[in-house]
């Protein structure tokens, strides 16, 4: 009994130890970490404004006498907006024309009398008392001409203002004022704000902004490309506007309350889908590596106390690599440290993974399972054989009737000896004495449970 004890529990060892010789090789995914350049973006929230807003005021004083657009619609630059009434104006520049009128006509009198005085001294026939006189009075009519000129420009001037114009081809606003109103030289009529092109205001932290600004001193004003100033926005359902936007100022200076720096950028609204005071998105490059590694970001776990990725080593098993990560990419997270390129990085699995696990990568190991050396009943298959040189493709046969290709479909999971204890494939090569049991008849399989429990 004593040696009958003692047998069992080497048995049990025996087969404990079996078992994790036995550990299946976990198939993963891999991918090739190939250094290549990347461009750095980043993402920042911001608002539209139009590109000019101006507010629309009178220039004189005056009863405002008609509206001629429709509140909320775009307006053309010169359009007629309001008029405002333009009687008292008009009367104005008639006065002043008048006394334009009576100035020419003095300056022509003394223009006559100066002709006369000067002809009449060169035979000395006045004095010159007399001849300065003349001369005065020549110079100060012409004096009175230019001053009645200048009354008429500035009344012609207020009664242009009569006549409220669109500076700008915008949209307008509700009006301010209705007709019939008394406006005095200040009031604010309306307002129009330019829909195409927009900008679109956004923030750059401290650091991002440093980063850009050197990545721009960096290429040089001659390698500065369109892309480098390029800004694409982002809609608040997540989709990006047609339309790329250029970034035509930077703040040369940091907010002491926020710690960003200022950036604008103009993007083309030609179907004003766009709105001003619209909150956006804007993407912009930030930097651009040369060489950089980037690996997908399923690859990334948390390990004890660092951040890892997997690899496949030389030996065909996992090793956990630290890695340092830099920020997001197009196609994964950039890696500051860690990798070189070249490694195989496992992406799938992971959860099953752990440092020194044997890996089997399935672009490189997994066949199609009609193809050769997968169980497939041929000559190959009947050979191979267990401890008791009992054929494996026979006992299938056995298990399935007549059916020749019932060794295809068997799934090994379903015929695992306990969870401890996966069973390999008929393609992977033979275990230990310990380990290779009859698992392919009910029998077999019983008396094998039978001895665990």
């Amino acid at each position: 009994m004593l040696a009958a004890c003692g047998s069992g529990g080497d048995g049990e060892g025996g087969g404990q130890q079996a078992g994790q010789q036995q550990q299946p090789p976990v198939s993963v995914d891999v991918k090739t970490v190939i250094p290549h350049t990347v461009d750095i973006m980043s993402e920042y929230p911001g608002r539209v404004r139009g590109r000019r807003t101006v507010e629309v005021r009178a220039r004189v004083e005056g009863i405002l006498e008609k509206r001629f657009y429709n509140e909320g619609e775009i307006v053309e630059q010169g359009d007629m907006l309001f008029t405002i009434d333009p009687r008292p104006f008009q009367a104005v520049v008639n006065q002043r024309k008048a006394e334009l009128s009576s100035a020419k006509a003095s300056l022509n009198q003394a223009q006559r009398n100066w002709a006369r005085v000067r002809r009449l001294y060169e035979v000395d026939a006045v004095s010159e008392a007399e001849r300065d006189d003349s001369l005065s009075q020549l110079e100060t009519a012409r004096a009175s001409v230019e001053q009645a000129q200048a009354n008429l420009d500035a009344a012609q001037i207020d009664l242009g203002y009569t006549r409220v114009e669109a500076p700008l081809t915008g949209v307008t606003s509700l009006r301010d004022v209705d007709e019939g109103a008394l406006v005095s030289s200040g009031t604010q009529l309306t307002t129009i704000t330019q829909l195409d092109p927009v900008q679109v205001l956004f923030a750059l932290p401290e650091d991002d902004a440093i980063a850009r600004n050197k990545a721009l001193a960096a290429m040089g004003a001659q390698r500065t490309s369109e892309r480098t100033r390029e800004a694409t926005i982002i809609l608040p359902n997540g989709d990006e506007f047609p339309a790329k936007g250029v970034v035509d100022f930077t703040q040369s200076t940091i907010n002491p309350e926020t710690g960003t720096v200022q950036l604008r950028a103009v993007v083309e609204n030609a179907n004003n889908a766009l709105m001003p005071g619209r909150y956006v998105r804007t993407r912009i490059r930030l930097d651009t590596r040369h060489n950089a590694v980037v690996v997908p970001n399923v690859a990334v776990s948390d390990g004890e106390q660092q951040t890892q990725v997997f690899v496949v080593g030389d030996d065909g098993k996992a090793k956990a690599v630290k890695v340092q990560l830099g920020p997001d990419v197009e196609n994964g997270r950039l890696v500051e440290s860690g990798l070189s390129g070249g490694e195989q990085v496992i992406v799938s699995g992971l959860g099953q993974l752990k440092p020194g696990a044997p890996v089997k990568v399935k672009s490189e190991q997994e066949e199609p399972a009609n193809a050769p050396g997968q169980g497939a009943k041929d000559d190959a298959g009947k050979s191979q054989s267990n401890d008791d040189d009992q054929p494996v493709g026979q006992s299938a046969e056995v298990r399935h009737g007549d059916n020749d290709n019932a060794v295809v479909g068997i799934d090994t999971q379903d015929l695992r000896l306990s969870p401890r204890e996966p069973l390999q494939g008929m393609n992977q090569p033979r275990a230990s004495s310990g380990a290779r049991q009859a698992y392919r008849t009910d029998d077999a399989y019983a008396a094998n449970v039978g001895r665990g429990s």
